[in-house]
């Protein structure tokens, strides 16, 4: 539980440190200041208690009134000189398990000499006294919370990751089968007209086995060119966009989003007129739809950028991405460049904590990396694998019907079925290496970011480190924390 225990003997003084503990605890939270009367439950042994959280504590605030070192008991004698004086065993006990132990000066008190004191808190008349006087209040106070921060941490606690994304089960897969059953046993089922075998032509179906293999060549060519002829730029493009805010991410890329609207506008304004109307206005519709989609997901990227500033740290989730890890990298290194030195106990924990998390995103990494071909496809592109299957099994139909097609008209010759069957297998080399090129890529992806994060981590707690030592002056009050601003851009 540690925190702060608040030591104090009963007098005139009572308002003072009741004050003092309410102040304390709305800033360091309920359960991280102890006063006894305010904080031992009824029933409870209050020996074992004061010991427990004594024990328990990071600093000892001893309070000083004006008499404290003359306080005497029922028999005369000073409180003090007496074993079973509580306020000298909460100061001997912290004292002796090295506790940081501050006296608190009221109004009118001075520091105790070590020879008015007895020999087992003799210390205490060592340690540097802090001031709370009523006429200086407010900023004794803050320069107490500020001598406090070093030691005691507010209560937080990590905002839990958001809920990972939805992905198909296996029903997926059982309705991937399913149409790529009813398709191979549809298609070649469908009459064909055989009035091409006459005529200078082919079967519809021909057309389309070759369409459907040619159309299997453009995510090849695709994964290829970003793979080997624009992998470094797009690399450095998006490590520079992954550290930015939603909104500068949005000003960097419109040119390219405004640059697929109007090639999508291009078509439409082609083919308006009578026949392209109920085209054109389908098309204005689905844009319409985008655009309000895009303006909603705009602005929950945007909460979500403000709250994740100032509700920190919040967990990476399991299945973390670049954009995500990286963000996460720069905030902490933004928070770090602004906040001044020595970080408090609060900032010192919570960059620790969320530089563990940072590591352990990164172990899982380098185990998806290490993942096997057919994990790597159902995890990470369920659809993009049923889309395959089911093209290659509409590729195959195709193909088993354009070969019925040319029985039918007594073309049936074995080198056409060969060359049928060579289209399907194109076809399915064109699947495969896609998908091939494509968890190489992602793997590369995937190893490189984790040297790429590791380093920056590292780099990350070397500067906690140096930010986290000791202050050399007194703070006339807390230092301003990063996230009670707005983060910059």
């Amino acid at each position: 539980m540690g925190g702060i225990f608040i030591n104090y003997r009963r007098g005139d003084h009572e308002d003072v440190v009741r004050e003092l503990y309410d102040r304390l605890e709305q800033h360091f939270g309920e359960d991280q200041v102890f006063r006894d009367v305010a904080s031992i439950v009824p029933g409870q042994r209050y020996p074992d208690t004061l010991r427990e959280r004594v024990a328990d504590c990071e600093v000892l605030l001893v309070v000083v009134h004006r008499g404290w070192l003359a306080s005497r008991g029922p028999s005369g004698g000073l409180r003090l000189d007496d074993e079973a004086d509580w306020v000298r065993r909460e100061i001997d006990q912290a004292l002796h398990t090295g506790k940081t132990v501050v006296p608190l000066l009221l109004d009118g008190a001075v520091p105790p000499r070590p020879d008015q004191l007895p020999h087992p808190i003799r210390e205490l008349a060592h340690r540097n006294a802090q001031f709370l006087r009523a006429a200086r209040f407010e900023d004794d106070l803050a320069e107490l919370i500020a001598v406090l921060e070093t030691d005691v941490s507010r209560t937080w606690r990590p905002v839990p990751p958001p809920p990972p994304e939805y992905r198909p089960g296996r029903w997926l897969g059982a309705l991937t089968a399913l149409l790529a059953g009813a398709a191979l046993l549809g298609i070649p089922a469908l009459p064909q007209d055989d009035d091409w075998a006459h005529e200078d032509g082919l079967p519809w179906t021909l057309y389309a086995t070759l369409g459907g293999c040619l159309l299997l060549c453009a995510p090849l060519i695709a994964v290829a060119v970003g793979r080997f002829l624009l992998r470094r730029p797009i690399d450095n493009w998006e490590r520079d966009l992954h550290a930015v805010k939603h909104r500068t991410y949005v000003r960097q890329t419109w040119p390219m989003g405004a640059g697929l609207v109007l090639m999508g506008l291009f078509p439409a304004l082609q083919m308006w007129g009578d026949k392209g109307m109920w085209g054109s206005l389908a098309l204005l519709l689905v844009m319409v739809l985008a655009v309000a989609r895009t303006g909603a997901t705009h602005i929950r990227l945007e909460r979500r950028d403000a709250d994740l500033w100032v509700r920190w740290p919040q967990g990476l989730p399991d299945r973390v991405t670049r954009p995500v890890l990286r963000r996460a990298i720069a905030r902490l290194e933004l928070r770090l460049a602004e906040s001044r030195p020595p970080l408090c106990r609060e900032q010192r924990e919570k960059a620790g904590w969320e530089l563990e998390d940072m590591r352990g995103a990164l172990e899982r990494l380098v185990d998806e990396a290490r993942r096997s071909r057919p994990r790597w496809l159902c995890q990470d592109h369920p659809w993009i694998l049923g889309g395959y299957c089911l093209g290659l099994a509409l590729v195959a139909a195709l193909a088993v019907a354009s070969g019925l097609a040319f029985e039918a008209a007594g073309e049936g010759r074995p080198r056409v079925h060969v060359a049928l069957a060579v289209f399907v297998l194109i076809s399915a080399g064109l699947a495969l290496a896609t998908m091939e090129l494509a968890l190489r890529h992602q793997r590369r992806l995937r190893t490189d970011l984790v040297a790429e994060a590791a380093e920056r981590i590292d780099l990350l707690a070397d500067r906690v480190r140096a930010l986290s030592a000791p202050a050399r002056t007194r703070r006339p009050a807390p230092a301003p924390r990063p996230e009670e601003f707005a983060e910059p851009d």
